[in-house]
């Protein structure tokens, strides 16, 4: 039995070679966070998607550390910054029109039970 036989990947709806350039985008942001980014959303269970959510989870202690908390009903400028220059650079790199945003831990299990696929496990090899 073949080792994609064995460890299926997930039925994405980005499809390919998409799929490929998103893996490798997903590669540089685990280098750069050291945690592994997931696809979420409708681009995770099917072929029908307006955009592709990709979502960095963090520890709450390492997202806080990141974004420390902001006065009560001011926007976070550096999330938002940051949120969408890597939006923006996922887009450039994929083609996608990918919504990348950073998330505590916490915040995305208590909101966010749907299926998350960890993107960038796989070197071009297969490894």
């Amino acid at each position: 039995m073949t080792d994609a036989q064995l460890n299926p990947r997930p039925m994405v709806g980005v499809g390919m070679p998409a799929a490929l350039h998103l893996d490798a985008f997903a590669r540089e942001i685990t280098d750069a966070f050291d945690a592994v980014p997931y696809l979420v959303g409708s681009a995770a269970v099917g072929k029908k998607w307006r955009d592709v959510d990709v979502r960095l989870i963090l520890a709450d202690d390492e997202f806080d550390a990141l974004f420390p908390p902001v006065a009560h009903g001011q926007p976070d400028g550096r999330w938002d910054l940051l949120c969408a220059a890597i939006s923006e650079l996922a887009r450039q790199r994929t083609g996608l029109p990918v919504d990348f945003q950073i998330q505590r831990q916490s915040y995305a299990n208590d909101r966010f039970p749907g299926p998350r696929h960890a993107l960038g496990l796989h070197d071009r090899n297969g490894q």
